[in-house]
């Protein structure tokens, strides 16, 4: 497989990202660590009051039509007549919820915080839900006693993670010229023999059927391109795939781990759905990584804002990537 078919490949993936920002209401707010769990709960909670109208069945049963946006956005399905990918039946949701400063817990009265949101392919058409989405998540409340926050700007965030321009307090739609695909997100350095990731959130990556601490580059790099050629696959048209992986997966076997400095972190979250307490451990730290490096580029850059592994939809697995 030539690196000019990846690319083409790569194209095709289509990024927005935005940042809201809140002020605490008159009781401050406080949130437990890992927020964006939390902030993808109200999230959830408050899209499907506002964009869902689907019926319920006979167990009281939500029965989504296929054109409900909620559905689509945050209890992605196969639609009849589309095949999988892959053996497994976990189908990536298209947004991340994540936040800036994941171990501040309080935010006095008035103070301000954010939440970094991260969209799809198809999901971008829905902004403008998610838009009134998050004015009204302010109302419903986050942390502990539902406190409110007032939703005071979002700012569309270009290649860079810089803050452009504003649509909310303008309410102006030019998102598009926003979209981020790899043409803006790749730069190819070649001769590339060294690199660096570092695991900034907990990094559940899945090797052999078990959850991994050992982060050697083959398996990060069958993480990013599972997550990857999911998320063009379900989220982009349904295209199909006429790409074959193994040779790409058999030179990343060639890639030498030549220091690791990551731990495993263990941390809970109260799962509402389940009515129980989840471990949701990952790898937190840093790796480094000898040979040619070329080939796998790409795949590690658009990582950086699709993160890896899984519980991604709250902030879960995020990297950086640091060529040396």
């Amino acid at each position: 497989m030539n690196n000019s078919n990846i690319k083409d490949y790569l194209r095709r993936i289509k990024i927005v990202q935005f940042t809201a920002f809140y002020k605490a209401g008159i009781n401050g707010v406080t949130l437990p660590s890992y927020q964006g769990s939390t902030f993808r709960g109200v999230f959830g909670h408050v899209f499907k009051n506002i964009a869902c109208t689907c019926p319920k069945g006979r167990n009281n049963e939500v029965l989504h039509h296929e054109h409900c946006p909620y559905a689509y956005i945050f209890e992605t399905h196969l639609q009849n007549g589309v095949r999988t990918i892959s053996s497994s039946d976990d189908i990536p949701r298209p947004f991340i919820i994540s936040t800036e400063n994941s171990t501040k817990q309080h935010y006095a009265p008035g103070e301000r915080f954010s939440i970094n949101i991260t969209l799809f392919g198809k999901s971008i058409d829905y902004i403008e839900y998610l838009l009134y989405v998050l004015f009204h998540m302010g109302a419903k409340g986050f942390g502990k006693g539902k406190q409110q926050s007032e939703l005071r700007q979002v700012f569309l965030v270009d290649e860079n993670g810089d803050l452009q321009e504003q649509i909310f307090k303008e309410q102006k739609m030019g998102y598009n010229r926003y979209i981020l695909n790899s043409k803006k997100l790749i730069s190819i350095n070649e001769n590339m023999t060294n690199l660096s990731i570092h695991f900034i959130t907990p990094t559940r990556i899945k090797f052999q059927g078990k959850y991994t601490d050992n982060p050697e580059f083959h398996i990060i790099l069958r993480s990013a391109v599972r997550r990857i050629t999911s998320l063009l696959y379900y989220h982009h048209n349904q295209q199909q795939l006429d790409i074959d992986f193994k040779e790409l997966l058999k030179k990343a076997e060639e890639i030498k781990l030549v220091q690791s400095d990551v731990t495993w972190y263990d941390w809970e979250r109260y799962s509402n759905r389940q009515k129980d307490r989840m471990k949701l451990g990952g790898i937190i730290g840093k790796a480094a990584y000898e040979g040619d490096l070329e080939p796998f580029i790409p795949w590690l850059q658009l990582t950086e804002w699709t993160h890896i592994g899984k519980n991604t939809t709250f902030g879960l697995g995020k990297i950086k990537v640091v060529f040396e």
